[in-house]
């Protein structure tokens, strides 16, 4: 008998992480399989005005909304586990996604990572980085990036687009 595969599943409350997730259970789950869910607290919303004022109590506020935030999604999603029947755990961890996808998926000798994707333009990629690209680039084992089908065009436009520009005609 092989040992379970261990699955990371990346998820962060969007319709992106959802639809990644319903991908995992419609075609790759096994039934024996321990699925790690993480989601990454970012500090970020707000902070450089709050930072930028020295407003300590405007700084404290922010940081518990984010907190709050955050342990609702994780109640979310442990909940989410449950009424699957799925076996595995939620991992929360302060900071970067794609950092924290990529260290979980180490500490927990994870088989393969699964996240969605937002479907940016290669242009927004190249100068806001990329959760998915990050994790494509770092990880050290099977990385699978469900796009969203609603966002499909943009690969394709994209596609296209490199298509032409490496043509040398």
């Amino acid at each position: 008998m092989s040992k379970p595969r261990k699955i990371l599943l990346a998820m962060d409350g969007s319709s992106h992480s959802e639809f990644a997730f319903e991908w995992y259970t419609t075609n790759l789950m096994k039934s024996d399989d321990q699925l790690v869910i993480v989601s990454a607290l970012e500090r970020h919303t707000g902070l450089s005005t709050a930072l930028g004022s020295a407003d300590i109590q405007s700084l404290c506020s922010i940081l518990e909304e984010e907190s709050d935030e955050h342990r609702i999604l994780v109640n979310n999603l442990t909940k989410k586990l449950e009424s699957t029947g799925l076996k595995g755990m939620v991992k929360t961890q302060l900071g970067k996604a794609g950092e924290v996808v990529v260290k979980v998926a180490s500490e927990e000798h994870v088989d393969h990572i699964i996240c969605g994707s937002r479907g940016h333009s290669q242009i927004r990629r190249t100068l806001m980085g990329s959760h998915s690209d990050y994790i494509l680039h770092h990880a050290h084992v099977p990385v699978t990036v469900c796009r969203h089908p609603k966002h499909m065009h943009i690969a394709t436009v994209a596609g296209s687009l490199n298509s032409l520009d490496n043509t040398d005609g």
